[in-house]
């Protein structure tokens, strides 16, 4: 069996072992993942990977978040910058790719990875956040799987320019 087949097989029984899907952070989580894969699949910067990969590691604390009771004040917050820097810095080990910023006529060199990862971390809670207006406002959800649709739309417009940028 070869490798392709046997990584088919393992990503195809964990679909096979779900029964329910409880709200949009669980799919939101796995479109973000598939994203990330897909863009480094594709060949495209690192800084595009790190947008998806920082989306994830908000949507994993969001996730987190709505099954946790909460204990103390600014649990929720802990565990967003905690999930985030516990799933972005070890991949920075890994990595080595940076790029230049002129900011204030200083020059600062930013790891990509990291770069990326904070604009999908911001795009993905403004997703969120808008998400739950849109349902506030209006009293239901508009669209079905709107907070997905909100957050990959979002990611994916973020990323166009920042290709262009950096190709």
């Amino acid at each position: 069996m070869t490798y392709k087949r046997l990584l088919a097989l393992v990503v195809t029984s964990f679909f096979l072992l779900v029964t329910t899907v409880s709200a949009h952070c669980p799919l939101c989580t796995g479109a973000v993942v598939a994203g990330a894969v897909g863009a480094r699949y594709l060949g495209l910067d690192i800084t595009i990977v790190g947008i998806f990969s920082g989306a994830f590691a908000i949507s994993l604390a969001l996730w987190i978040n709505r099954k946790l009771k909460t204990y103390f004040k600014y649990q929720k917050t802990l565990i967003i910058i905690g999930i985030f820097l516990l799933t972005i810095l070890p991949a920075l080990a890994f990595v080595k790719d940076a790029t230049y910023i002129n900011l204030f006529n200083k020059l600062y060199f930013v790891n990509k990875l990291l770069l990326g990862s904070i604009i999908g971390g911001i795009i993905t809670l403004f997703a969120y956040y808008l998400h739950n207006y849109i349902k506030l406002k209006f009293g239901k959800v508009i669209i079905p799987f709107q907070g997905v649709i909100l957050t990959i739309l979002l990611l994916i417009l973020v990323s166009i320019p920042i290709y262009f940028i950096f190709s």
